[in-house]
């Protein structure tokens, strides 16, 4: 009894001031309140509940630490998370603070996004930029000949492109030359039918005129009796041979 009583006295004194000691400061707890950031992928200023703008503190970074440090107890009270997952956060809450507590590397996260997303570097960066224009629209990758060049500045300088004289549209165009066509097989269609129609004309013309002959033949004979008619085919026939004579003449050289 006089044991507990004097632990009691001892205890209440030792929260009263020394001279010469400052005292003691209560150590706060920064994750009091805390809650892991609910977005897929967080930021750093997520995990340590740090303002963009402002001057960063270490606290809670440290509080996150004790918390999800691999060799922590995993019977404490906040070991609802698997492993895997505390060994996870622990690594982001370690990259978050790499990247915060360096003006250098916070500067260049805020800027380039460097640092993050699986601790890219610039270098990889800039390799992924100069990857990734190539599927914007209108980049000039696929630019092979000087027209598509030409094309590719009027569209990236807002020109618009030259008007080309159009006389007619396609479907114009085949009209006509359908038009041009049936025209044509018409002219062709009416045209042998003339040279037909004259070919005949000249046939008949040609038997009216040998049927006017020998009607003029019968007519001049019909009086005439049978030894004039005799002597009119001989003199025929003479005239004839004749005529089929000279002919041999003519033809035949000197």
């Amino acid at each position: 009894m006089l044991l507990k009583e004097s632990t009691r006295v001892l205890s209440s004194y030792s929260n009263y001031p020394v001279p010469g000691v400052p005292p003691r400061k209560r150590r706060s707890n920064a994750a009091a309140g805390y809650a892991w950031p609910a977005s897929l992928y967080p930021t750093p200023y997520e995990i340590l509940a740090q303002p963009r703008h402002g001057r960063y503190n270490k606290a809670l970074f440290y509080e996150l630490v004790k918390i999800y440090h691999p060799d922590r107890n995993h019977t404490a009270a906040d070991s609802s998370i698997s492993h895997s997952v505390q060994l996870e956060r622990y690594r982001l809450v370690v990259a978050a603070n790499e990247i915060l507590s360096d003006d250098a590397k916070r500067r260049a996260y805020d800027l380039y996004g460097a640092g993050w997303r699986g601790n890219r570097t610039l270098q990889s960066l800039y390799r992924e930029a100069d990857r990734s224009w190539r599927n914007e629209p209108g980049n000039a990758s696929r630019n092979a000949t000087w027209e598509d060049w030409e094309r590719w500045r009027r569209e990236r300088n807002g020109e618009k492109q030259p008007q080309t004289p159009v006389f007619m549209t396609n479907e114009l165009f085949v009209i006509m030359l359908c038009s041009f066509v049936v025209a044509g097989s018409f002219a062709q269609v009416r045209r042998a039918s003339s040279t037909t129609s004259n070919v005949v004309e000249m046939r008949d013309q040609k038997h009216a005129a040998i049927s006017d002959d020998i009607r003029r033949q019968q007519d001049k004979k019909a009086p005439l009796g049978r030894h004039e008619r005799v002597e009119s085919f001989l003199r025929q026939r003479d005239s004839w041979n004749l005529a089929s004579s000279v002919d041999r003449n003519s033809e035949s050289p000197p």
